[in-house]
């Protein structure tokens, strides 16, 4: 689909006469269909991109962390602990850094329609969360037909957890796309955070190993949304048993993270909608 007939079914798709709660449910639809199309188009493996990604960036990490430097070594299980956090954490980076774009990608569609501006950063977090769940999906079937997963009742607090991941990124996406479209270092600037994300989160290692090393640096790291959500799926997914959840290790702190994820939501959209006016007149 090129982008001239992308943008001409989205501006059709604006001017069907039909309700506007119907509307815009169909433009997130159709938007994030279209980018997870576009996204693979002209590649010779397609889709199959989506699972390859987190599967090789798995790979590295085992091989530098676990096999080298020897984290996580004394649990079995820390393969599948890996592979958990890598795939929310290939979410967390995809979903953020293309709905950063979403809105100043689009100025063509902006300035010829009439349309509620959050429908791009909705339908640029969907196409992401397509991703999300066929990699996640094939890591529940795969690491349970094996018996790396214990699936028990505390299980069903895993959706809970992915959705206040959902949460966090929206809340981030809205923010991030609005503020770019203003301030294009931003894009520099959230590559470089999501790298001190990324090890400040214990996406390659157990967070128990921050807290053998210091309580005080674990109770601080703990705040961080996404380290808490990661620790969490793994405790309610892997040997709850056996992996510690984040509030048997930080205590009563655990809510700060979440409170955390909801307060970045309404970030989020006040800033988007308030700067939403201005939208067209800077792209």
């Amino acid at each position: 689909m090129t982008v001239a007939a992308h943008d001409s079914s989205i501006l059709e798709s604006i001017q069907r006469p039909r309700s506007v709660f119907q509307r815009n449910i169909n433009l997130v639809r159709e938007l994030s269909i279209t980018a997870f199309k576009l996204k693979y188009t002209g590649s010779a493996l397609g889709y199959v991109w989506s699972l390859i990604k987190p599967l090789m960036l798995f790979g590295i990490m085992y091989l530098v962390f676990s096999i080298l430097l020897g984290a996580g070594r004394k649990a079995w299980d820390f393969p599948v602990q890996l592979l958990v956090a890598i795939v929310a954490w290939t979410f967390f980076t995809e979903a953020t850094t293309t709905a950063m774009n979403s809105v100043a990608g689009n100025g063509d569609l902006i300035r010829k329609a009439s349309f509620p501006r959050w429908i791009l950063v909705a339908a640029s977090t969907t196409s992401a969360m397509l991703t999300f769940a066929i990699n996640t999906a094939l890591v529940v079937i795969i690491t349970f037909a094996l018996g790396h997963l214990d699936l028990t009742w505390i299980s069903l607090l895993a959706p809970l957890y992915y959705l206040e991941l959902i949460v966090l990124v929206l809340g981030l996406s809205m923010l991030l796309s609005a503020l770019f479209v203003f301030f294009r270092d931003l894009g520099h600037i959230w590559e470089i955070l999501t790298l001190v994300l990324f090890y400040g989160s214990a996406v390659v290692f157990p967070f128990a190993t921050i807290q053998q090393y210091s309580k005080k640096l674990a109770d601080i790291a703990g705040l961080n949304p996404i380290a808490q959500i990661i620790t969490d799926l793994r405790h309610v997914l892997i040997q709850p048993a056996k992996v510690p959840s984040m509030a048997s290790m930080i205590g009563p702190l655990v809510i700060i993270p979440i409170v955390l994820s909801v307060g970045v939501f309404i970030l989020g959209f006040t800033v988007f909608h308030k700067l939403t006016p201005r939208f067209a007149e800077s792209l």
